[in-house]
């Protein structure tokens, strides 16, 4: 137990540092979106390119990212039956749907990168791919159609995404056994290995709770992560899962409601107190569950 508490200290610290600057007005929402941004367009790419080419790819992985797409499948049809007999309005479906069926990986990945290391960010980057692809289709579709604008989003911008990109070329030079020079590979290095401080700031400075309705609130934590949690489990033991495949894929499929949520209440004018909530009420939730998911898994 010491030995995970001193592991998964510098990742809590790091977040209420973030929780802190933002209490001392140093950072506010628009410099978390900018850090944000620089992980999206800069660090995590880079910190793709400097992992994925020397993993060693497994069988496993094609079962950890058919778990993810099985449990988006299951989770959608779910939340939408669940805001219908809870009576939200619009506004609020739309964000209890796209919400339960994002999960914030980036929240997740500090703690599985000091457990499980690079084997264990290998995984979590597979198991995003259809978490990516389903954000910025089937929810920013769902976000657009009960919004109050008249924007239609559009799929093609997923196809042009830094972070896949860079996801496709790592996979092309590991099945090709392609290494980069080691000037590049350290520089690539370096400037991924700021991907999870700058999340962890940029999550703490976003940190806000508001008044909503419990039930609301509660019917989205438990979609998004009891029953995330409750599949991964269920299809890792069904598909025979286990060591680090298993346990990554139970930490993120119990992973909080996912920052676009926000981002698609705040631009389609949805309930972005709602939005706001859910997501931090998650990320509470998370830090209490994950250390017990690594104890036990």
């Amino acid at each position: 137990m010491f030995d995970l508490a001193f592991l998964l200290a510098p990742t809590f610290a790091i977040f209420f540092l973030g929780v802190l600057l933002r209490r001392l007005s140093v950072l506010d929402d628009n410099d978390a979106d900018t850090l944000l941004k620089v992980v999206y367009n800069l660090a995590l790419p880079a910190l793709l390119l400097s992992v994925l080419p020397y993993v060693e790819l497994k069988s496993e992985f094609l079962l950890v990212a058919l778990i993810s797409a099985l449990i988006i499948l299951i989770t959608l049809p779910a939340a939408m039956a669940a805001g219908k007999v809870a009576g939200m309005k619009s506004q609020t479906f739309a964000v209890l749907v796209t919400g339960s069926i994002i999960m914030n990986l980036g929240f997740v990945m500090p703690f599985v990168h000091s457990f499980y290391g690079d084997d264990g960010l290998a995984r979590l980057f597979i198991f995003d791919i259809p978490n990516g692809i389903s954000a910025y289709t089937i929810a920013s579709s769902i976000a657009c159609r009960h919004g109050g604008t008249a924007k239609r989003c559009s799929s093609t911008k997923l196809f042009m995404s830094p972070p896949l990109l860079a996801l496709a070329l790592a996979l092309l030079m590991n099945g090709l056994s392609l290494r980069p020079d080691p000037l590049i590979i350290k520089t690539l290095h370096t400037t991924g290995s700021l991907t999870i401080p700058l999340v962890l700031l940029a999550l703490g400075a976003s940190f806000s709770i508001k008044k909503i309705n419990p039930l609301h609130l509660g019917i989205g934590i438990a979609l998004r992560m009891a029953l995330g949690l409750t599949l991964g489990l269920w299809f890792s033991d069904l598909l025979h899962l286990s060591g680090v495949d298993r346990a990554v894929v139970a930490i993120c499929a119990s992973a909080p409601a996912g920052f676009n949520t926000l981002t698609f209440a705040s631009i389609e004018k949805l309930d972005r107190e709602f939005a706001a909530t859910l997501v931090a009420a998650c990320m509470i939730a998370s830090m209490l569950l994950i250390p017990i998911l690594l104890t036990t898994l």
